[in-house]
């Protein structure tokens, strides 16, 4: 693709100083994050997540995408505002692995923090590419950020943002950061939950979700109380879903009451019962007496 001239005047409006990200833009993913986890249909709801992120980092796009680069496919799953959806969104994700856009090769080597563009990249070299002609052409964007939510050698998601004008500052950087975190989380739990749902009880064809909302078992919970029953203890399910102990420890606490049970061991066999959690998950044997010193025992 030849390359064509950028009329970044087209964009001026964009290119004055940043306005200072308040806190106010942090309680709103904050409040959207609890919403997503205690939604029906969690997975809808990222592209209410892709808003809140191009308003608080200044965004013109965004769009969630999901990649399996040793095998060369992708999807986009989310994106912002609601026009992007209409623009050819899978030939993009594909065309942009084959020609290795600059941030698809960042997060394949397993980076995780948030970068725009020029951080991995040349701006001379990025004007010139393929991928830059073809966003503002699309989108009228020529500024690109990234953040990695998750990485592995097989597969990444993660956010990619665009805006013309000035370059995403380190104030930005570091927000960006900030709200990483909590989408880590966000995501752990949408890809526990997937297996979740997908998952069938012995006692009969009702999914474990349909089960636990008999016993007005929430989805969050339901997740703890399925990597409980792995035999992981509060700091590992912590770890897990990117949350922190004490919080664990709160919904454990709920999970006791609603099935009337005070320990971790009761509380994954009664589970197993119920058919609450996975035929697959038993208790590892070295914890069970571990388990039954105490509520948390060596929690």
């Amino acid at each position: 693709m030849s390359e064509k001239p950028v009329d970044e005047g087209r964009f001026s409006q964009d290119s004055g100083d940043m306005a200072p990200l308040p806190a106010a833009d942090y309680k709103r993913i904050l409040d959207l994050a609890v919403a997503l986890f205690e939604s029906e249909d969690p997975q809808s709801m990222w592209h209410l997540v892709g808003e809140e992120i191009i308003s608080s980092l200044h965004a013109s796009t965004t769009i969630f995408v999901e990649m399996h680069h040793r095998i060369q496919t992708g999807t986009a799953d989310a994106w912002a505002p609601q026009w992007v959806g209409g623009t050819p969104l899978s030939d993009l994700v594909h065309r942009r692995m084959r020609q290795k856009h600059p941030l698809f090769v960042y997060a394949s080597q397993g980076e995780k923090k948030p970068v725009t563009v020029e951080d991995v990249i040349d701006l001379r070299t990025w004007r010139r590419s393929d991928p830059f002609q073809e966003a503002y052409e699309i989108y009228g964007t020529t500024r690109q950020m990234t953040i990695p939510l998750f990485t592995s050698p097989e597969t990444i998601r993660g956010f990619i943002l665009g805006r013309a004008g000035k370059n995403f500052d380190q104030k930005e950087l570091e927000f960006a950061q900030q709200i990483q975190r909590l989408l880590v989380g966000v995501d752990r739990h949408l890809l526990h939950l997937r297996r979740l749902q997908s998952s069938r009880t012995d006692c009969g064809a009702k999914s474990l979700h349909g089960r636990a909302e008999e016993f007005g078992i929430t989805l969050r919970e339901l997740s703890i109380l399925n990597l409980l029953a792995e035999g992981q203890t509060a700091a590992g399910i912590a770890r897990r879903l990117a949350i922190s102990p004490h919080t664990v420890n709160r919904h454990l606490e709920k999970i006791y009451r609603k099935l009337d049970t005070n320990d971790r061991l009761t509380t994954v066999l009664v589970a197993q019962q119920l058919g609450l959690v996975s035929s697959r998950n038993t208790y590892p044997s070295h914890l069970r007496r571990a388990a039954c010193i105490g509520k948390y025992g060596d929690m």
